[in-house]
Formats: structure tokens, sequence, C-alpha cells
């Protein structure tokens, strides 16, 4: 039984893969169709190999075991739940520095425009909203 993961590439590698001596692990999408499949699962399962699939001459899919890509969501995971926590300790920063600048009151700020209450009441009854 194979256990093996072909991913679909758009635009270029997915994944990074320490790609030096990797022109051996270049086969192109007719392998699949000539019987080369088996022994290119094998290597895969067994070896934990990694190929990347040709179409036309151009890179479009990697072939890797189910455990490497296992592996490979698990550290996108954390490393999506440490990004998020660095986000986190960004705005509450934000939110902190924000916090210690002067505030000015809704009324104060409408006084210093030139309005008053009564005129933004009234307004805003003279408006009709469907």
């Amino acid at each position: 039984m194979y256990h093996i993961i072909l991913i679909q590439m758009k635009g270029g590698f997915p994944m990074s893969f320490a790609f030096a001596n990797m022109t051996e692990k270049l086969i192109p999408i007719s392998d699949f169709s000539q019987g080369k499949a088996g022994k290119i699962f094998n290597d895969v399962a067994q070896n934990n190999s990694e190929y990347i699939v040709l179409k036309n001459n151009q890179p479009t899919a990697v072939l890797i075991s189910v455990k490497e890509y296992q592996d490979t969501q698990k550290k996108l995971a954390r490393l999506e739940k440490f990004m998020e926590a660095i986000e986190n300790m960004r705005l509450l920063k934000l939110a902190q520095s924000r916090s210690l600048d002067d505030t000015t009151s809704f009324e104060s700020f409408i006084t210093e425009e030139g309005f008053s209450i009564e005129e933004l009441e009234q307004l805003a009854e003279s408006l009709e909203i469907e």
C-alpha cells in the first residue's frame, strides 16, 4: 500500500525543498504511464524521496510522502500560530501607545469643527435612509 500525496503547484513551488542535486528527481509525467510509477512511489514511500513532476517540461507538481506532507502541515500550522501571536503583540503595542495619547470628547470635537450637537441632530433627522 502506497502513502503518497501529489501536490498540484500553481505559479511556483508550494514548499521550500532543498533543490540541490534535484535534477535526477525531475520526472516527466509521461513516466507514470510508462510503468515507472511503482518504482517512483516505492522510492518516495521507503526513502522519503521527493520528486518534481514535469508537464510540458515545466514543474507542475511535487511528489512527497504522506509523512513529509503531514510534517509540513504541522510546521505550517505552528508557523501560522506564531505569526498570529506576533500580529496580536503588534496590535497590543499599538493599542497601548494610543491609550497614552490625549483624547478628545465627541462634544469637544464637534465644537472645534464649528458645529453644535443640535445642528447634527437636525441634519440627522433631515436625512432619509432607504
